[in-house]
């Protein structure tokens, strides 16, 4: 197993366990009505109840992972032609590492939408625990790093799929 191969399953279980993890400790610590949104002056405007938070986010982490796992299992029956990748018969020639690069992918792709629920949902806890507080604080930092974690998943696969296949060993 390459290292690459390792740490995107290492990342991928983490993610799960550390979404659980949060959302079970999110779910017990949160009152029965949680602020999901505040006006500038941080008051909070917008409640829901922590059932519809908690069933929610379960409901977006099955859906997420049941999905992109069976795109996973799916993805090495498609035919090669239909794949609009560059270097293509390159590609079709080393059909094996274009399985495992995809799949790869697909894991990180999961891995990275759990990260960013499980990085909500810790923010949306301190906010919540904060509230009558004259300025909150501690969430300025959520949107450019779940940004960052998305975008940089996102591109990685058309950059190395420009690439060549590595030479086989």
């Amino acid at each position: 197993m390459k290292i690459s191969t390792f740490a995107i399953r290492l990342w991928r279980l983490a993610s799960l366990i550390g979404f659980a993890v949060l959302l079970i400790y999110t779910y017990v610590s949160l009152e029965t009505k949680v602020a999901v949104s505040f006006t500038p002056d941080s008051r909070p405007d917008v409640f829901i109840s922590r059932d519809y938070l908690f069933y929610g986010c379960v409901a977006i982490f099955l859906i997420n992972n049941t999905l992109i796992n069976t795109l996973t299992k799916l993805f090495p029956k498609v035919s090669g032609t239909a794949l609009p990748i560059p270097n293509q018969q390159l590609w079709l020639e080393h059909r094996d590492q274009l399985n495992e690069i995809f799949r790869n992918w697909f894991y990180s792709l999961m891995a990275a939408v759990n990260t960013v629920m499980a990085l909500s949902l810790y923010v949306l806890g301190r906010l919540n625990t904060q509230l009558g507080a004259t300025q909150l604080s501690g969430h300025q930092w959520l949107l450019p790093v779940c940004t960052a974690i998305i975008l940089i998943v996102i591109i990685s696969l058309p950059i190395r799929l420009a690439m060549k296949p590595a030479a086989e060993e």
